[in-house]
């Protein structure tokens, strides 16, 4: 009952604040014109007419506070759904958060029951940043260790609650009334968002994905880990080291230092890559402000609130797309992204084809130097929302974090090129996929799938049987060819059979090979080297007789 009462009165001031920013004909379309204050188109802002449309949402969303705010700075990096001057008025969103009076020591007494005069020799009282949730501050452990303390503004989940409840119904409104929202796939943009919005207010989860990350790089030089404080943090507060770095945008500051601006854009860029292609958990949002040079050129990055989370099938998904993209492969691609997407309504797939041609027609009439690795990615992206491809959550993370980290390095170094960054990884993922353990990792996977079919298979076909018994299956039968039919059953099933015997030899020809036992002949076990021949043989054999049987 709170709940719905405080939703009615933060619906009754984002209507009032609509008004006044002269948006009714808005209202009236989602109908909540009716809950509109008496006054409410009289009331419009003196001067509004020298503002443009633009300006007056990031104005309204301004008013309305910080999951407004959040909300706008989340659909400032979807260049590929919003006109370019929206894009501009809400990227202003992004530093314009007024900071909030908090007794710290209050706050942290309250909250870790600790006297704070104990464990800190001194915190700052004036903030380093203000966001729409946290506050961040730099404080003095009682080791003379310099951290820093994110306090997260009070009543902001509350707050923040109230307002997801009335965006999810405005969106739900809009979507009902506009087609162009519909194909916009707002409901999904607004329940991806109120997952990451959820996700960067929990501290706790802040400090995870922290830990998870110094692990993913405990043995990189290039990387800085950045460790959370545990015992002076919680859901409301986070403690962690204080960074003594250079920002990556500061060219003379680094040059000063001896660095050489070449190599650190390099490994910027190949860090990243590394996130996402190897450990499948990757910065979200690495701009400038969260990403740091050290004295010795190793990378520094903070803000773990959101990270880009991939599952094997995802990462293995990411890998044929890149793979295929590189290789201006469309059909393939294409086949690639029907696994990838959430949902895809793809009336007329040789269109999709075409336009992906002229993508990568694009790619091939620029030099390397001179592509827009921005403008190339919102090209395939509006592709892809034209066809109404809706891919997962973490595919446009990743658009985000690789435009951010290419303009990073680009800047360092103009010459710097992502496809031919990409190009050793690829190599890295064909030896991996055809390595002896990954191949018996795909054999046991296979051979498990065929020995649970075949178990299943008598249940099955009872269970078939059955109803073709009770007449609900009726079979439409023709003796013509009956004879050449069996014969075809027969030949399937010897084919099943050999099919399995090649899989169990492969298995144990892998397990050969990782035995790694002499003899040996050209580096490899000679038994696990007859296995792969043997192998390989029979695998012809099946192919032959399946081809010829074909013709």
């Amino acid at each position: 009952m709170e709940n719905q009462k405080k939703k009615f009165l933060r619906t009754a001031e984002l209507i009032a604040i609509l008004s006044k920013y002269g948006f009714n004909e808005l209202l009236i379309q989602t109908k909540l014109k009716k809950n509109s204050p008496p006054d409410g188109d009289k009331d419009v802002k003196e001067g509004l007419s020298s503002f443009s449309v633009y300006e007056r949402i990031r104005m309204v969303l301004e008013d309305l506070g910080p999951t407004y705010i959040k909300l706008g700075q989340t659909f400032s990096n979807r260049e590929d759904l919003l006109p370019a001057e929206l894009i501009v008025e809400l990227k202003k969103l992004q530093d314009n958060v007024a900071p909030m009076d908090l007794d710290i020591y209050a706050i942290l007494k309250q909250e870790l029951e600790i006297d704070p005069e104990q464990y800190f020799l001194e915190i700052s009282k004036t903030p380093l940043a203000t966001a729409s949730i946290s506050q961040v501050y730099r404080a003095v452990l009682s080791d003379k260790r310099a951290v820093i303390l994110k306090i997260k503004r009070p009543g902001i989940k509350e707050k923040t609650t109230s307002d997801l409840l009335i965006i999810k119904d405005l969106a739900k409104l809009l979507v009902a009334s506009s087609e162009t929202f519909r194909k916009l796939n707002l409901t999904h943009v607004v329940a991806s968002f109120e997952k990451s919005i959820y996700e960067e207010m929990s501290f706790l989860n802040e400090i995870n994905n922290m830990d998870q990350f110094a692990q993913n790089f405990k043995d990189n030089p290039k990387v800085q880990a950045v460790l959370p404080h545990r015992e002076l943090s919680n859901d409301q507060i986070l403690c962690m080291d204080y960074i003594e770095g250079t920002k990556v945008t500061d060219k003379p500051k680094l040059i000063e230092q001896g660095l050489d601006l070449t190599t650190i854009a390099q490994s910027g860029l190949d860090v990243y890559l590394t996130q996402v292609l190897e450990h499948g958990f990757f910065h979200a949002d690495p701009h400038p402000g969260n990403l740091f040079v050290m004295p010795n050129g190793a990378l520094a990055f903070i803000d773990f609130g959101c990270m880009g989370k991939m599952i094997p099938k995802d990462k293995e998904h990411l890998e044929d797309f890149i793979i295929n993209f590189i290789a201006k492969d469309a059909k393939r691609l294409i086949k690639t992204l029907k696994k990838m997407a959430l949902e895809i309504k793809l009336d007329d797939e040789q269109k999709l084809e075409r336009q992906i041609h002229e993508l990568f027609d694009i790619l091939d009439n620029d030099s390397l130097e001179n592509i827009d690795l921005k403008d190339i990615l919102k090209k395939f992206t509006t592709i892809l929302n034209n066809n109404e491809i809706l891919m997962p959550d973490y595919t446009y993370l990743l658009v985000r974090g690789i435009v951010l980290i290419e303009g990073i390095g680009r800047d360092l170094d103009p010459s710097m090129n992502l496809i031919q960054s990409v190009k050793p990884y690829i190599k890295k993922i064909f030896l991996r996929r055809w390595s002896p353990e990954q191949l018996l990792h795909k054999s046991t996977k296979t051979l498990r799938n065929i020995g649970d079919g075949l178990g299943e298979l008598p249940e099955n076909l009872s269970s078939l049987l059955q109803k073709i018994n009770e007449g609900k299956i009726v079979i439409n039968q023709q003796n013509k060819d009956l004879n050449s039919s069996n014969k075809a059953i027969a030949t399937a099933l010897n084919r099943l059979a050999f099919t399995v015997l090649i899989a169990g030899f492969c298995i144990a020809t892998g397990l050969l090979v990782i035995a790694n036992k002499p003899p040996y002949m050209w580096g490899i076990p000679t038994l696990g080297l007859l296995g792969i021949l043997v192998s390989s043989i029979l695998s012809v054999i099946v192919l032959l007789s399946i081809f010829k049987k074909n013709k």
